[in-house]
């Protein structure tokens, strides 16, 4: 079946709020799924891995375990990224306020390709961001140059221990200074591919004109978690009939 974007939204919103996110981790969480699946990141797949832990846990978010003027490790606790992403992304973009270059890692945190809707969004505020983590067996690489609407996203093979659950963010006032500032932590192995911007685009257009396509199953889903919260708000509205 098929969907706007404005209905996909409003029931993503109501989902996250049954599962026990926040008013702002609601939006930033139904943003994140909608940015994937209409640029051609299988947003809908990620989802529905995410809704496995989700749905039978209360809210984690991840926790700061080390801070200095330009570098912090957050312990995402075993929690989405559709949780504790904006977390991260705000606590690397006040680092950086306060220098000229920032570095992050979320440790014990999982589906790591949402971050890349928030670190669109952060540089927006002109901050350039290169972010990185495992994907199975190979390494993911973004690039997001201060002002850009699309990331760069590349894969790479594996070198050396990498923790399978981290990610890591490098962000600063352009691509160059976060190139040089963190070069031996940039180096990775043989390229392998590159998903373009152009193609993130035509996936966007096609989202737009022809509607967004969505499995029956996960919409049932989505639905169930609405009926959640609709079955509240009537319960409460009885208990409070007679005051």
């Amino acid at each position: 079946m098929k969907v706007s974007k404005n209905e996909l939204m409003a029931a993503l919103k109501k989902a996250f709020e049954a599962l026990g996110f926040q008013p702002g981790d609601c939006q930033d969480a139904a943003d994140m799924v909608v940015w994937l699946q209409t640029h051609g990141f299988d947003g809908f797949d990620r989802l529905q891995g995410a809704l496995a832990y989700l749905n039978t846990t209360a809210p984690i978010h991840a926790d700061l375990v080390q801070e200095d003027a330009h570098h912090a490790v957050l312990d995402g606790r075993g929690s989405s990224i559709l949780l504790c992403g904006s977390e991260a992304v705000d606590l690397i973009r006040s680092q950086v306020v306060e220098g000229s270059w920032a570095a992050l890692e979320l440790t014990d945190c999982y589906n790591r390709t949402f971050i890349l809707q928030r670190l669109i969004k952060a540089a927006q505020r002109n901050l350039g961001f290169i972010a990185y983590w495992r994907q199975q067996d190979y390494c993911v690489k973004v690039s997001i140059a201060a002002g850009a609407q699309l990331p760069e996203y590349q894969t790479f093979t594996m070198t050396g221990e990498f923790d399978a659950q981290s990610l890591r963010i490098f962000s600063g006032a352009d691509i160059d200074v976060i190139q040089h500032q963190f070069a031996q932590q940039l180096e990775f192995g043989e390229y392998l591919e590159t998903f373009s911007g152009e193609e993130m685009m035509d996936c966007y257009r096609d989202s737009v004109e022809q509607g967004i396509e969505i499995d029956q199953t996960l919409w049932q889903t989505l639905d169930e978690l609405v009926a959640r919260i609709l079955v509240e708000s009537t319960d409460s509205s009885r208990a409070g009939a007679g005051d």
